[in-house]
């Protein structure tokens, strides 16, 4: 276990161990998108698990960014005092918290908004949960996304955060602009890869304008989009030598999306054996060999060995999990106590059932022990 409980740091970031909780959307913010007391406890209870990072659940940086019900939003400055309430009690048990930003552009909601507006996308495709087309971004409405997410992540820094983590991955806003499969554009945003970098290039500038030199910024990116014309290989590799150039100090490495074939998303079902674990190391491992940035690998690691066998490889500086902190947010604690059983998760997918309802993300084999699901 020595590799896993190295101390290490990124940029600013003093982390104790190279475990990360991946960002998972919780079901817990109010119909605006606030805060609620329910998200600061279980916020709380991560932050006690000995987790080496804990990314948040995707915030949605305009009222017409959100997907799913009940996501905490971080879009307007009255929204910072909950989010300070959120940082200040991971910080209780010493953890440490960045914020994932999004808009989520083709795939956000409109019965979801807070208020009515537009979809708005690179391109006019149909909504995924609207059907209807959806607005192609003129520039000035790129801008106004570029200056969003500065801003959402200018309040994470006020809010006492540790960094801020963009989401470029799982066929979202940024994800769309960077992939052809949903950037059809002919402007300067549009067409080769070079073109549809420009607009995660100007949300870098502008992030990194806004939060300093010294706020850790950090990327969420598809290895590999699944789908197609989508991001291969490659462009990821290319994507992520950009995004050193302009300064990104983390890169978590990712894949698919809701429009991957069955089983090729970000989250599959069914990982029973440690052959089927760390499903997507192989693009980790290619962006770790190119760049000389921290990587961070995610995808169905449940075992401790198999942290061990990344870590030693080389292939990722970090493990990520998502589903296993909802079974057992203080894995990594039990881990470190000696008690080296395999995560309990069976990663079946029915942890998100309750989180529709607003009543916060939990693990539906959990609920059956309670009684509460048959």
């Amino acid at each position: 276990m020595a590799k896993l409980f190295e101390s290490t740091e990124i940029r600013s970031l003093a982390m104790a161990n190279r475990s990360v909780r991946s960002a998972t959307w919780t079901g817990l913010g109010d119909s605006k998108g606030f805060v609620t007391d329910k998200a600061v406890e279980f916020y709380r209870t991560l932050g006690r698990g000995d987790v080496g990072l804990i990314i948040t659940g995707y915030q949605y940086i305009l009222p017409n960014g959100i997907q799913l019900p009940f996501m905490i939003g971080n879009y307007t400055d009255a929204q910072i005092e909950g989010l300070g309430r959120l940082a200040a009690a991971v910080h209780e048990g010493a953890g440490k918290v960045v914020g994932q930003i999004v808009h989520c552009g083709l795939r956000a909601n409109p019965k979801a908004f807070p208020e009515p507006g537009d979809v708005w996308a690179p391109t006019a495709l149909p909504g995924e949960l609207s059907g209807a087309e959806a607005k192609e971004v003129t520039r000035q409405e790129i801008l106004a996304l570029v200056e969003a997410y500065a801003a959402a992540a200018l309040r994470l820094r006020k809010a006492g955060f540790d960094g801020v983590q963009l989401h470029g991955a799982h066929g979202y806003g940024i994800n769309q602009f960077l992939s052809a499969a949903w950037n059809k554009r002919g402007d300067g945003y549009g067409g080769s890869l070079r073109n549809r970098y420009r607009f995660l290039g100007e949300v870098m500038e502008a992030v990194r304008g806004a939060v300093g030199d010294d706020f850790p910024v950090m990327i969420k990116l598809n290895g590999h989009d699944f789908v197609d014309g989508g991001i291969v290989p490659d462009e990821s590799i290319e994507i992520a030598r950009r995004l050193t150039d302009d300064g990104i100090d983390s890169i978590e490495v990712s894949g698919g999306s809701s429009a991957s074939p069955k089983n090729m998303g970000p989250m599959r079902t069914g990982i029973d054996e440690e052959s089927q674990e760390a499903y997507l190391l192989e693009f980790a491992a290619a962006i770790k060999a190119a760049t000389a940035v921290p990587v961070m690998t995610v995808g169905g690691i449940r075992s401790l060995k198999i942290v061990e066998d990344v870590l030693e490889s080389g292939k990722a500086d970090y493990v990520a999990m998502s589903r296993p902190f909802i079974r057992e947010p203080h894995l990594i604690k039990r881990w470190k106590s000696g008690d080296t059983r395999r995560a309990s998760c069976i990663s079946c997918g029915g942890c998100f059932a309750t989180g529709f309802k607003g009543e916060g993300i939990s693990c539906k084999e959990e609920r059956k022990t309670k009684g509460e699901e048959s």
